[in-house]
């Protein structure tokens, strides 16, 4: 993904192919490890949460990949003497909730350790998007140092803040009344899980700051920003109206063009790559570059959607530009597919490589595409090790809903019956009836049921019936891809992982 956002903005993306990756703030390692597994090269890790690390080493202790995680603090991590340099530093949700001390420390850290050419990936929460709410968060942060009381524990504490802060929405607020969008955001506030309101709205370091502030910020650490990791942001035909559009192509300067680009569309959140030395690419070597990327699939063609979201709403797809492309890349069993191969397809011809790079940027940046490559023996070992713990771990927790492909390196969506599905076929069953029931004893032993339209559905047969349909939908379409990415694998006899003893 890293070198396809260099490619897109004609940057050489100088990631060998054995990189030295390190993340900080990993969460549960949960990406650290799929990345590990499924990629050649070496991978560090550093999360202050020693709970969090010892679930993240037990996924590491599964693939057994080229990993190492630490319970450092960032102070401590940048005085460790056994550092590598990297090719790749990363923080996910991590900028905007630490002290202005830690920020400094990070920005040591890249500019220390993340040699020349390298590449940086850092999330954060922007203005203007935010500005609205301010005054919100800093109503629930009130209540929770004057009001509330840490024995209601943390959704208490969330409740209560939320209670205080609509307490003055009905109280003829002026303020409020004036920014009716703040009573909308009142309104979502409700749905959202507890433990992430705690982290975004009661965390003691709540940091914002506009676009071009952040890149000021990482001058020290010698940082060029090259563009967004989330593909569909930078597309202004997708994103902005025709006034928009015409108002960004006349900004010259890249950090005012990007700036105009989140007031148009009133950006909260962004996930910015910057790299230690930027290079342009041109002419030939830009072409050729593109060329040799390959693609693959993520998602059955059956799946595929005619629509999707996007600043102003919902963006068409159009057929004739996006279904020839996606009927390329189904066929012959999903196989991956080079760019210059798409390019010279019948079914291509007199496109122009732009307006197919166009439409792969946005398979891409919708999760409806990845970048591929052959993994070596090595690689497809470690994804089988991680994915059998994935799938022995689906008979007692939901809460690992990816697995692992070698082909794309990273993680791949895969819902608790998906999992429950590949278990049924691993162990020899091959047909829907025998995944569905399957499945079926699997649910009936813990006493759980199928929902429809929000309710519990108890009967056995209409369990059955639902589960059937989605298990031959599997097997159409879901298998072959999933054979694609070497998630499944075609001619393997049938491998025997520990049952939970329900059968």
């Amino acid at each position: 993904m890293l070198r396809l956002v260099c490619l897109g903005q004609g940057v050489e993306p100088q990631l060998p192919d054995e990189p030295t990756y390190l993340e900080l703030g990993f969460g549960q390692g949960v990406s650290i490890n799929m990345h590990a597994a499924g990629s050649a090269g070496s991978y560090w890790g550093t999360d202050f949460n020693p709970a969090q690390v010892v679930e993240a080493r037990r996924l590491a202790a599964a693939s057994g990949a080229d990993i190492r995680l630490f319970d450092d603090s960032f102070e401590e991590l940048a005085a460790r003497n056994d550092l590598p340099d990297f090719d790749i530093i990363a923080l996910h949700g991590i900028w905007s909730w630490i002290s202005e001390a830690n920020r400094k420390v990070v920005t040591d850290i890249i500019r220390r350790k993340l040699r020349p050419g390298g590449v940086a990936y850092i999330s954060y929460n922007c203005l203007p998007g935010w500005a609205p709410v301010i005054p919100i968060r800093q109503l629930m942060r009130l209540f929770q140092d004057y009001g509330g009381t840490s024995l209601s524990g943390p959704a208490g504490m969330v409740n209560g803040a939320l209670k205080f802060t609509e307490d003055f929405a009905k109280a003829d607020s002026i303020y409020f009344k004036e920014n009716p969008i703040l009573q909308h955001h009142l309104e979502k506030l409700q749905s959202q899980s507890p433990n992430y309101l705690a982290h975004e709205y009661l965390n003691a370091d709540w940091h914002l700051e506009h676009f071009s502030d952040m890149v000021r910020s990482l001058d020290d650490a010698k940082l060029t920003f090259v563009g967004s990791a989330r593909l569909l942001d930078g597309i202004d035909a997708l994103q902005l109206s025709a006034k928009g559009r015409a108002l960004v192509s006349q900004i010259g300067h890249p950090i005012v063009r990007e700036t105009a680009r989140d007031y148009l569309m009133n950006r909260r959140f962004r996930c910015d790559v910057f790299i230690k030395g930027a290079r342009k690419l041109v002419g030939s070597e830009h072409r050729d570059a593109w060329h040799a990327q390959t693609f693959v699939l993520v998602r059955p063609h059956e799946d595929m959607p005619k629509k999707i979201t996007c600043s102003r709403g919902e963006a068409e797809l159009p057929a004739d530009r996006y279904d020839p492309v996606i009927a390329i890349l189904s066929d012959d069993g999903f196989r991956p597919k080079r760019m210059d191969e798409l390019a010279r397809h019948p079914k291509l011809r007199g496109w122009k490589p732009q307006e197919i790079i166009e439409v792969l940027i946005v398979l891409v940046g919708a999760g409806l595409a990845a970048l591929a490559r052959k993994p070596s023996e090595k690689v497809r070992q470690r994804c089988k090790a991680l994915n059998d713990h994935i799938l022995q771990r689906a008979l007692v927790s939901m809460d690992l809903q990816h697995m692992v492909s070698p082909v794309t390196g990273g993680g791949i969506n895969m819902p608790h019956m998906a999992q429950l599905f590949i278990r049924a076929l691993r162990e020899g069953r091959a047909d829907a009836d025998a995944l569905a029931n399957y499945v079926w004893s699997f649910l009936d032993s813990i006493g759980e049921r199928l929902l429809k339209d929000g309710k519990r559905v108890e009967s056995r047969d209409d369990n059955l019936r639902m589960i059937r349909v989605s298990a031959a939908s599997f097997l159409a379409a879901g298998r072959p891809l999933l054979e694609a990415l070497e998630i499944l694998h075609r001619d393997s006899t049938p491998i025997r992982i520990a049952t939970s003893g329900h059968r």
